[in-house]
C-alpha cells in the first residue's frame, strides 16, 4: 500500500491532538508518521503495553529509558497501524548497533529527546531506508560544534547568518541531519558512519533563525529548508542523500528518505 501523500498524526500524552512538528517538513512521499508529545515525566503506560519480546530489550533499563523505548516504540506501531498495514502488531526487535527491525516490506526510522518521540514508517518498494531526527533547539556548545562540523561547514553556516549564536542553532540542524543520514545510511552499508564522514550543506528556504528560537529554544516562529549530505567513505551504498528540517517550537527535526 504507498498513499498519495504523506500521513501525519500529533497527539499529547493523553491522546489528545496536539500541534505537528513534522508536518512542516517534506516528509518522503507516501510515507505514515506518528509524534507523541510529552510533558518530560516518565510514563511506562505504552512500554508496559508493549510486546513481551520488545519488552524485554529494556526490560533493566532505568525507568526514563523503558518510557522512552516504549513511547517511540507505540509511535512506530501506531505509524503502522494508521498506514494500514497488517503487521502493526508484529514486535520491532533490535539489530545491529540497536537498529530497530521493522516488519518485512517496510522501512521505519524512530526519534525522541525530551519532550517528543517520533516515528516514520514507508513502504521498502519505494524507499530503500528513511531517516528521521529530533532535538532540542538549543545551540551547540563550542566544542560540540566544531567536533561534529568541518571547517567548510561552519563556514557555510556563517555565510547563511552571519552570527556566532545562530550559527551554533544551525549546528544543532547539522548534527540532527547527519544523525539522519547515519539512520537511513546504516541499514544500507552495516557499519557505523562517524561525523566526518558526511559533509552536509543546509539550504534555508522558509523563515528567519532568529524568529524560531533563542539560546532557550523559545521561538514562536520557524525556519526550515533543505539540506544535501555527500558521502565522504568508500565504498557507500548511495553517493548522496537529500533531505529537510525545520526548527519550530524549542525543536529541530530533519529527515531523509532513499529512494528503491
Amino acid at each position: 500500500m504507498i498513499l498519495s501523500s504523506s500521513r501525519v498524526t500529533a497527539v499529547d500524552r493523553h491522546g489528545n491532538d496536539h500541534p505537528s512538528l513534522l508536518s512542516h517538513l517534506e516528509l518522503p512521499s507516501g510515507t505514515s508518521v506518528v509524534e507523541l508529545h510529552t510533558d518530560g515525566t516518565p510514563d511506562l503506560e505504552r512500554y508496559e503495553a508493549l510486546h513481551p519480546r520488545e519488552r524485554h530489550l529494556v526490560a533493566r533499563a532505568v525507568a526514563s529509558r523503558r518510557s522512552d523505548f516504549g513511547d517511540a516504540r507505540w509511535c512506530a506501531h501506531e505509524a503502522l497501524r494508521r498506514w494500514g498495514t497488517e503487521a502493526c502488531d508484529i514486535p520491532i526487535l533490535r539489530g545491529d548497533s540497536g537498529m530497530p527491525l521493522f516488519p518485512d516490506g517496510v522501512v521505519g526510522t524512530l526519534s525522541h529527546t525530551e519532550g517528543i518521540r517520533g516515528a516514520l514508517v514507508g513502504d521498502a518498494v519505494t524507499w530503500r531506508s528513511v531517516g528521521l531526527d529530533v532535538e532540542q533547539a538549543v545551540p551547540l556548545p563550542a566544542g560540540v560544534f566544531n567536533a561534529v562540523t568541518s571547517p567548510s561547514e561552519r563556514w557555510a553556516l556563517s555565510r547563511l547568518v552571519g552570527d556566532t549564536g545562530r550559527e551554533r542553532l544551525l549546528g544543532t540542524v547539522l548534527f540532527s541531519a547527519k544523525e539522519t543520514v547515519y539512520k537511513s545510511w546504516f541499514p544500507l552499508a552495516g557499519r557505523f558512519l562517524d561525523f566526518d564522514e558526511a559533509e552536509v550543506a543546509l539550504d534555508m528556504s522558509r523563515g528567519d533563525v532568529g524568529s524560531a528560537g533563542s539560546a532557550g529554544g523559545a521561538g514562536q516562529g520557524y525556519v526550515g529548508g533543505s539540506w544535501r549530505a555527500r558521502l565522504l567513505t568508500s565504498p557507500t551504498p548511495v553517493d548522496e542523500i537529500h533531505g529537510s528540517w525545520v526548527v519550530r517550537g524549542g525543536y529541530v527535526a530533519t529527515v531523509c528518505g532513499v529512494r528503491a
